[in-house]
């Protein structure tokens, strides 16, 4: 009942400042800024109860806004404290966000709007996150009812086939001591099931659906996607000194620091794990899939090389 009169007095106010302007259909800016201030409340609630209530009360009204016609095509670019992100093909839409309860432990929700061609509608799909009862949640493959939750921020397509895998990069608070980078890949079903894992990645460390990277609180990781650089052997050798001889390649990559430990005496544990952003591993595209790569040759991939100028060489003569 609560929600309900919530959402009620919403659209009330929604609709007094339509017809105000007199605009026609339906202004999702107006309700862009309700789910934009009904967050505002979730984050700043005083208790763990508090969030989740209201929580339940964003989620209620973000369900109803995201069945509404026409919502699919509303941009959502004045949002701050939540996530929105668009596939490239327009297929789908994914709302993430968190709540952080009293022990500092994060749980994460969203919705995933996803457009069902054979029965011409966008589909609204709660997700709640089960990271905690997935036994294995490295190589763990299901459907969005046992949801690895994450906060995501970019959507890479990759074609296999007939097959589109959509890597989705995210972010997950975790617990008090450690942070987590999320390397996840959703995919649907004929009648449009969203799955979430997927065995693309070749030659990474260990066996996996998804990368979850765990590191300390106290740090921050970088995982983006970017056109960089990596070393492959050419099979040639150098005639002088016998050394293998690399090639270069450019491509357009994910890339993500390496860990290592807070101090050689301390244990390979992820909370005294800490990123080196000088040592850079990635994936690349490679027939439908990722493939490992264990060095990148990174690089700030907004910045150009510097334009340097050769100059004659100066031999110092000493004054006799």
């Amino acid at each position: 009942m609560r929600r309900y009169i919530i959402v009620i007095g919403l659209v009330l106010c929604c609709f007094a400042s339509l017809g105000q302007k007199q605009k026609k259909g339906i202004d999702f800016r107006l309700w862009e800024d309700s789910l934009i201030n009904l967050r505002d409340q979730v984050m700043n609630g005083a208790s763990e109860t508090e969030r989740l209530s209201r929580n339940e009360d964003f989620m209620y009204l973000m369900e109803n806004v995201l069945q509404m016609d026409g919502s699919f095509k509303f941009q959502w670019d004045s949002v701050k404290n939540f996530s929105v992100v668009t596939s490239p093909d327009k297929l789908f839409k994914i709302f993430t966000w968190y709540i952080i309860k009293d022990d500092y432990s994060y749980e994460n929700f969203g919705f995933l709007q996803v457009y069902n061609a054979s029965r011409k509608h966008y589909d609204v799909i709660p997700l709640y996150d089960k990271r905690y009862s997935i036994d294995y949640p490295k190589t763990y493959v299901g459907t969005h009812n046992r949801w690895y939750g994450a906060v995501y921020y970019k959507v890479i397509p990759v074609e296999s086939g007939e097959k589109t895998y959509y890597t989705l990069l995210g972010w997950n608070g975790n617990d008090l001591f450690t942070n987590e980078k999320i390397i996840e890949v959703l995919h649907f079903k004929n009648d449009m099931t969203p799955v979430f894992g997927a065995n693309i990645f070749k030659k990474y460390t260990e066996k996996c659906s998804r990368v979850i990277i765990s590191y300390s609180k106290d740090a921050t990781m970088s995982l983006n996607y970017e056109y960089q650089s990596y070393n492959v052997g050419s099979g040639k050798k150098d005639p002088r000194t016998k050394q293998v001889v690399y090639d270069k390649v450019y491509a357009k990559m994910i890339v993500f620091d390496e860990l290592i430990p807070l101090d050689d005496n301390m244990p390979n544990l992820p909370s005294f794990m800490v990123p080196e952003s000088s040592l850079n591993q990635g994936f690349v595209q490679d027939k439908g899939k990722w493939l490992f790569v264990k060095s990148v040759n990174r690089r700030n991939p907004d910045k150009d090389k510097p334009n340097y100028q050769p100059k004659t060489r100066q031999i110092y003569v000493p004054n006799h």
